[in-house]
């Protein structure tokens, strides 16, 4: 099995993401002028979840990067592989999101303007909770199911 291969091939999923949602989103961040539901309690690391977020990267995706395990079985490396590239792949997307997206310019990728996310602050840069901790989860996962 080829991790490294694998782990790529699940971030170019991600990459392209990245592109469908930015222009479903377009200038409306976090999905706020799409239909359906919107909690707007906190979770995780992000000021609530949108019904379109919801089925997309709490239902759909994971479908999608669970259908080699149901092709041909359980493999506890193989599900690290997935759920690393799950984590650093929403990472790569969100980040992607906001350099890609024709309606919401990268100097927009703040605190103010990406009001959705919880920001963590070190030093003089700013970037999203989720970042930190969705890296640091899939190396963890990496580290304890793949190496």
């Amino acid at each position: 099995m080829n991790e490294l291969l694998i782990l790529a091939y699940i971030l170019l999923i991600f990459v392209s993401i990245a592109f469908w949602e930015a222009y479903i989103e377009g200038k409306n961040g976090w999905a706020s002028k799409s239909v359906g539901w919107k909690m707007k309690k906190d979770l995780f690391f992000i000021k609530g979840i949108t019904a379109y977020h919801f089925w997309s990267w709490i239902v759909m995706i994971p479908m999608f990067l669970a259908l080699p395990l149901v092709i041909y079985g359980w493999d506890l490396k193989l599900f690290g592989i997935l759920l690393t590239g799950y984590f650093w792949g929403a990472i790569l997307e969100d980040f992607l999101w906001f350099v890609i997206n024709p309606e919401f310019p990268f100097k927009d990728f703040n605190p103010t303007k990406a009001y959705w996310h919880k920001w963590f602050k070190i030093g003089k840069v700013e970037f999203p909770q989720g970042y930190l901790f969705y890296f640091i989860f899939g190396l963890i996962i990496w580290m304890l199911l793949v190496k």
